[in-house]
């Protein structure tokens, strides 16, 4: 079964993915376009990725990489990876599956084989966080067609599905290796205190996000300096420490907006902003309308 799970996260800003330890493997339907913004503000999850478009202009963004996905065409997504998703052009659909897959799903017990010769060269090489797959040569037209198979025997479930899903992922993942060998070979050896930072500072923004904060408060939540903090921000997501604030408070205004009957000042206050018409010029900046012209769009 494939399930229409839009996306969420928890208070550490890692997604909520609804799959159980007997089979760690979900694949979920998603369409963005009910969304706010209609798209996924930064996230990460423990499991491994692969997305696959239903429509032309996907933006999937790392750190350190922006790569864009039509329909057809997917991408495999490292675990523990900040990201975020969106869409070029307002398309008409902004839909996607994406698989959710545990490591044990290919090597089995703890320490085996499969996880030190298969699994753990490609989960160490932290510089391969997201790789595109495009069917323009035998190998990406075989992992395509592999993933239309997985998502095949998820719709149709029929016996020995989980079977045939893992046998098909595992020739996937062997593809993977080859086609990223030179590039592990070549690879820099990524630090990952700038995510483990980057984590902590999203979390308190996220907490924090309805009062008063300051850039020293931001940057004392991960154990830095101000100057480190802003840094750090422009490293991982491009963005100010102050300008990802303002960001998601105006994705949690829009999420009230959406979803209550509340007067749009006192959202606006609730939400962080110290005026009416600051809270209308960030809105409008992040999402190209009003709180009045959004709340109107989506009232259904």
């Amino acid at each position: 079964m494939i399930i229409n799970y839009n996306f969420s996260t928890d208070e550490d800003n890692r997604e909520d993915i609804p799959a159980g330890k007997e089979f760690p493997f979900v694949i979920k339907y998603t369409d963005f376009a009910r969304m706010t913004g209609g798209s996924a503000r930064w996230h990460w999850h423990d499991f491994f990725e692969i997305t696959i478009p239903l429509a032309d202009g996907m933006i999937l963004q790392t750190p350190d990489q922006t790569i864009m996905l039509d329909h057809g065409e997917a991408a495999f997504l490292n675990s523990s990876m900040l990201h975020t998703v969106s869409w070029k052009n307002e398309p008409e659909s902004k839909a996607c599956y994406t698989f959710f897959f545990d490591r044990s799903i290919l090597t089995g017990e703890y320490g085996s084989i499969f996880e030190e010769k298969y699994v753990t060269p490609l989960t160490m090489c932290r510089s391969l966080d997201v790789y595109p797959i495009r069917p323009r040569d035998k190998a990406g037209l075989r992992m395509m067609t592999l993933i239309d198979d997985i998502i095949g025997y998820f719709k149709n479930e029929e016996f020995g599905y989980e079977m045939k899903s893992r046998s098909a992922l595992s020739e996937l993942w062997l593809i993977l290796l080859k086609e990223t060998e030179e590039l592990r070979k070549n690879a820099r050896k990524a630090d990952p205190t700038d995510s483990q930072r980057m984590k902590q500072m999203m979390n308190y923004v996220h907490e924090h996000y309805r009062d008063k904060i300051y850039l020293e408060e931001i940057s004392s939540s991960a154990g830095i300096s101000p100057r480190e903090c802003s840094r750090c921000f422009k490293r991982q997501i491009g963005l100010t420490p102050m300008d990802y604030l303002n960001q998601y408070r105006v994705r949690m205004a829009a999420d009230e907006l959406r979803m209550t009957a509340k007067p749009i000042s006192i959202i606006g206050e609730e939400c962080g902003f110290a005026s009416d018409s600051y809270f209308g010029k960030m809105f409008r900046q992040y999402l190209n309308c009003s709180p009045r012209e959004y709340r109107r769009k989506s009232v259904v």
